[in-house]
């Protein structure tokens, strides 16, 4: 319990919302956990030195982030990421739900919009899950989005590519690099932005089956779908291998590297040759399907 501004005591709660791969149900071996921690309302708690709710919640929320990362002779479990909070690391770690929901309404950009589509509610108080009910889609959509969105993704896009993939003839990201698991995701976010205040059951935050309901509705054509499908299973699986067998973990395909012989024959590959030849194939259906889907003119 707590006294709120006009000195009445209620109840303040607390929801976890988890975004990126842990909002998708998509998480790996070497995920971070994006969090985001929202509080119901503002005030202060009870007791001989009562505290603001903000620092209450706070306290709670780094306990939980020292937990999930604290660092053991094991290892760690989770490496945490608050950064699609509101305003980023600039803001307070813990925001209440009236604070978050004037972020979306007044300030936020329209790459934090295209973030929320990965929301998911992980944790509420049991009076407080109600409110999360249908809020992320209408913070999605609260407004219009501008008539060159396709244009401001993509220039997010080529940002991502070529401010973090940084690819070379040894270096081919396969996450965040051209037709790499970025050009499906956004893709499909894309999609779902442009029609998903009118068809909203292609407001999955996992991407294959948001896929999978693109190609249902008729929007996405089904031999897109499939390759889009394929593509992302092939990625992930890369992904697995490479970080679980070899433990390389820094999203790229490196094709001089040592491990690609044995690695070929992981994901059931005559050579690596055969496998560099299905990479280089996916890449290039992913980014021609990325730029149709768009219509973006490759420059």
């Amino acid at each position: 319990r707590c006294k709120d501004n006009d000195g009445n005591f209620t109840t303040s709660e607390f929801a976890i919302i988890g975004m990126g791969k842990l909002g998708g149900l998509e998480l790996h071996l070497n995920s971070d956990l994006d969090l985001i921690f929202v509080y119901s309302r503002n005030g202060e708690t009870q007791g001989r030195k009562p505290i603001s709710n903000r620092e209450y919640f706070a306290k709670l929320a780094q306990r939980i982030i020292s937990y999930l990362s604290l660092v053991t002779r094991d290892g760690f479990a989770y490496k945490v990421d608050t950064e699609l909070r509101p305003s980023g690391n600039a803001g307070t770690l813990v925001t209440s739900l009236d604070a978050w929901i004037t972020y979306y309404h007044e300030h936020a950009a329209e790459w934090e919009r295209q973030a929320l589509l990965k929301a998911r509610l992980i944790f509420a108080g049991p009076g407080f899950a109600k409110d999360f009910h249908g809020l992320f889609r209408r913070l999605v959509f609260l407004k219009p989005f501008p008539e060159n969105l396709a244009e401001e993704v993509h220039r997010l896009r080529m940002r991502i590519e070529k401010e973090l993939a940084k690819e070379g003839e040894r270096r081919l990201h396969y996450k965040k690099g051209y037709g790499g698991l970025v050009d499906i995701e956004f893709a499909v976010q894309y999609l779902q932005l442009k029609l998903g205040k009118v068809f909203d059951t292609i407001l999955s935050p996992n991407t294959l089956e948001a896929l999978g309901r693109l190609e249902q509705r008729g929007i996405l054509p089904k031999a897109d779908a499939e390759a889009l499908r394929s593509a992302y299973v092939f990625y992930r699986m890369l992904e697995i291998y490479l970080e679980a067998e070899f433990d390389l973990k820094e999203g790229y395909l490196d094709p001089g590297h040592e491990c690609m012989a044995e690695l070929a024959v992981r994901m059931s590959f005559a050579s690596p040759e055969e496998l560099l030849r299905a990479f280089s194939e996916h890449r290039r259906r992913v980014r021609e399907i990325y730029l149709k889907t768009l219509k973006i003119q490759e420059s």
